[in-house]
């Protein structure tokens, strides 16, 4: 049975697929304007209510690693829960000084190279924009949510998760998402297992790729 949902935000085409009632697998696919799966968007699933939110759900790890190598960051975008600590190891062979001047968590980490520095607790959701001081084309984002439902798409476009039944709005974050894109949301209710695709409204907005490979920061 296929419904589809006209909203003025983003089409969604949800197709709900009967399985047996104890799997609860939810894909969500993301789709840009010509019709291309599209790879390292963030997606995330927030419970109506909170007593969705169970003990046994919750990840057993709080700590996750945004690392420097060959000069950018790595992973490029990097997804956590609230209260998450960030490691921030430097896996160059050059100094980097990494600073952050975002709402949802404002810090910097003075210049360092081949050592780990101290972890950072982030507690505010939202995007936080990472640059570097030494290099000025380095840019790399965490994206803070408040829900233990949340990945990148893979290559294909392609997220799952398994979900108790319920309530939910599905929401999508890049940082080269339109206006418009970026603030989709779709509620959908979990009785069944769901397959969901959102297809975006508007172009994502052109890469920024430069880097100057400058024989003069080698040390730095």
């Amino acid at each position: 049975m296929a419904r589809t949902f006209n909203c003025s935000i983003v089409s969604v085409l949800m197709i709900i697929i009967p399985f047996a009632s104890q799997a609860k697998v939810t894909n969500i696919q993301i789709i840009d304007v010509d019709k291309v799966p599209l790879s390292n968007i963030v997606v995330y699933v927030e419970p109506e209510t909170k007593s969705a939110v169970t003990k046994g759900i919750l990840p057993n790890s709080s700590d996750a690693t945004m690392d420097q190598v060959n000069r950018q960051f790595d992973p490029h975008i990097l997804v956590v829960n609230k209260h998450t600590k960030i490691n921030f190891p430097n896996s160059d062979k050059i100094k980097h000084h990494v600073y952050s001047f975002s709402p949802a968590k404002t810090f910097e980490i003075k210049l360092y190279s081949d050592e780990q520095s101290t972890p950072l607790l982030f507690n505010d959701v939202g995007e936080v924009t990472l640059g570097c001081n030494i290099h000025d084309w380095m840019l790399g984002y965490v994206y803070v949510v408040d829900t233990p439902w949340f990945g990148k798409t893979d290559l294909e476009g392609n997220i799952k998760f398994d979900l108790p039944d319920g309530k939910y709005t599905v929401k999508i974050w890049h940082p080269l998402l339109q206006g418009i894109d970026q603030s989709f949301t779709q509620k959908v209710d979990i009785s069944s297992d769901v397959k969901l695709t959102v297809n975006l409204k508007e172009a994502m907005k052109p890469k920024y790729e430069a880097y100057e490979d400058d024989d003069e920061l080698d040390d730095y």
